[in-house]
């Protein structure tokens, strides 16, 4: 999908298709900025990429989570941040000042919660990308869906 394509449409289950859908902010604010709630963790979102998110560190963002649902009140928007640097020392210096707030307080101000993923993590690492396309046993019992049901995720090149 090119980056400026609109995002598919929801499942049945109120999902995006299993995948990684790349997309732009522009977008992702036109499909899921629909009311209040989602108003206000919009602003934080925006608030957390101008204050602490250099694009000259950043490749991309993957969004998650309840926000790219049909959910009409999300508590929160999950967020991973890769680093243009692969594993090693130079990615790990803009990851550095992440864990020096802390996700408890990214969390308070910014209603994020923060995830990593570079190129090159050792075999066993969290690939949170992939993780995030799984429904977490709670999300799909309620629908009738299997645990590990797939659904999709967005990117964003910054």
């Amino acid at each position: 999908m090119q980056p400026d394509t609109p995002l598919p449409p929801f499942s049945c289950h109120g999902y995006l298709p299993e995948g990684v859908h790349e997309t732009t902010l522009e977008c992702v604010r036109e499909r899921f900025v629909i009311n209040p709630r989602r108003v206000l963790l919009w602003q934080r979102l925006e608030e957390f990429l101008q204050g602490q998110v250099s694009a000259k560190h950043f490749s991309h963002i993957y969004i998650d989570g309840g926000f790219i649902t049909n959910k009409p009140a999300p508590e929160d928007i999950d967020v991973i941040l890769q680093p243009i640097a692969p594993f090693g020392a130079e990615a790990f210096s803009v990851l550095v000042p992440f864990f020096g707030k802390g996700s408890n307080e990214i969390y308070e101000k910014y209603s994020v919660h923060l995830h990593f993923w570079c190129e090159g993590f050792p075999d066993g690492a969290n690939d949170f990308r992939q993780y995030f396309q799984y429904m977490r046993p709670q999300d799909a019992a309620p629908l009738g869906l299997r645990e590990g049901t797939r659904k999709g995720i967005v990117r964003i090149k910054l």
